[in-house]
């Protein structure tokens, strides 16, 4: 049997269940934008959401809780600091990765509108060009082949004699 925590040890043990609960939601909030929208993406991260913050509670009431294992209020402590932080955290987080991606991937949207925009422009004209020339030069054929096969007035009738 667990004996029993005085109030001051209990407090500081459900500030530690906080700080741990913070600590989960801004590895979640993270992980989710760096994992991106996709949905595999984001059921490995609520699947491993539960694990990592099992073993990471499970750690922190061995190693740094005053009984050395968990309690109700402490794990009770733990969620809601965690949907506190997913909640307060989650659209700050995303303005902040935003502008890490925007930050990060300017060069390319600088080449792609600069250069190989243009270029694809340019190439999807010239094959424009060259397929209205072919379909043109294609009609220009069929209607030469028409006026060549102008049918003739004479017929020939077969098993027919001739003296």
């Amino acid at each position: 049997m667990v004996g029993r925590v005085s109030a001051a040890w209990a407090l500081r043990d459900l500030f530690y269940a906080f700080g741990l609960g913070f600590l989960l939601s801004v590895l979640y909030t993270a992980a989710r934008i760096a994992a991106g929208n996709g949905r595999t993406a984001l059921f490995l991260c609520d699947a491993a959401l539960p694990v990592i913050g099992a073993v990471l509670y499970r750690s922190a009431a061995a190693s740094r809780f005053f009984a050395g294992q968990p309690r109700w209020y402490t794990l009770m402590g733990c969620v809601l600091c965690f949907f506190a932080g997913c909640t307060t955290l989650a659209p700050l987080c995303r303005r902040i990765g935003g502008r890490i991606r925007t930050a990060v991937l300017f060069p390319a949207f600088f080449l792609n509108s600069r250069m190989l925009h243009p270029a694809v422009k340019a190439v999807k004209k010239y094959a424009g060009e060259k397929k209205r020339a072919y379909k043109q030069s294609t009609a220009k054929k069929k209607r030469a082949e028409q006026k060549k096969r102008l049918q003739s007035t004479s017929c020939v009738l077969y098993n027919s004699k001739q003296d």
